[in-house]
């Protein structure tokens, strides 16, 4: 890792711990997806029309001037505009881009590739689409850099066995670790059938853990991340916008740079909130859990 990037990491963690300042930018550098994958958020929005190459090139300058030295690269799919997350890498002093793993995973300096897949072959592909499983799988086997895996609980993945399998069979693949977040309901007709309650999701964060003794480090899910989503701990602390520590200090941006209040868009319940990057947050600092920082450093650093 260079200096400068070590140094812009340093400074980031440090405002995290001493400061309510944004440290990170979430922006939709594109419109477009490949995918139109049953759960997802993206599709219950309308879009502006996407910022040219050179101007989202300039806005990402601008943001990194401000003082946002991280990254959060969202779409649609990121690598339709790969030139985009090239121009990322090099600008912020780390960036994770999220994305569905068809194109598969071309090195970039200075980024991570995190990629959704939602259970073993059948359930994920019954959610992402046919074919969608053997692709990613076979893109991972090629990957220049090991990439994260994300699973977004829902209904339909929620089993106990549908989840270890899916775990079982990513810790035989070259990746980096797994991360895990819940459905959080956008006011889409589909929310009942995708949500899982929250009596019922406290029982899958126990079980989360369970793997993580099982399976070791690679599942990227602590005791204090738990605390986080437990409906009987922490998680009233943190379920409100006004109280949500990601809304002070991830700045949102659609593809025509203009801001939205949070990744998953204007009408995200946050009263029944599942986001990852709220949890792994909240248990690195409230309290300082070093356990959890490492997590968070995973992501940061490539």
């Amino acid at each position: 890792m260079q200096l400068a990037t070590a140094l812009g990491i340093t400074a980031t963690l440090a405002k995290w711990l001493a400061s309510q300042r944004p440290t990170s930018a979430a922006i939709d550098i594109t419109q477009r997806c490949n995918l139109k994958c049953k759960h997802c958020y993206w599709w219950q929005q309308e879009h502006p029309p996407e910022m040219s190459t050179q101007e989202m090139i300039q806005f990402m300058k601008g943001l990194k001037s401000q003082g946002l030295r991280v990254a959060l690269l969202y779409g649609g799919e990121p690598t339709l505009r790969l030139e985009l997350c090239r121009a990322a890498s090099n600008i912020f002093d780390s960036t994770l881009i999220f994305t569905n793993g068809l194109n598969g995973f071309p090195r970039l300096n200075g980024a991570q590739w995190l990629v959704s897949l939602e259970g073993p072959r059948e359930i994920n592909d019954s959610i992402r689409g046919d074919g969608v499983y053997d692709q990613v799988v076979k893109n991972i086997l090629s990957a220049p850099m090991s990439p994260l895996v994300h699973m977004t609980i829902c209904r339909p993945n929620s089993q106990r066995e549908v989840i270890e399998e899916f775990v079982r069979q990513m810790c035989s693949l070259p990746i980096k670790g797994i991360g895990f977040s819940f459905y959080t309901p956008v006011s889409s007709p589909e929310d009942d059938k995708l949500f899982v309650p929250l009596e019922e999701r406290d029982t899958i964060v126990d079980f989360l853990l369970a793997l993580r003794e099982r399976y070791g480090g690679r599942v990227g899910f602590t005791p204090a991340m738990a605390r986080q989503l437990k409906s009987n701990g922490k998680f009233k602390e943190w379920n409100h916008y006004e109280l949500c520590p990601v809304s002070t200090r991830v700045r949102c941006f659609k593809a025509d740079g203009s801001p939205k209040p949070c990744t998953y868009g204007e009408e995200a319940d946050c009263s029944r909130c599942g986001c990852a990057a709220v949890v792994a947050y909240r248990g690195a600092f409230h309290p300082l859990d070093l356990e959890t920082l490492r997590v968070i450093m995973g992501l940061l650093i490539p």
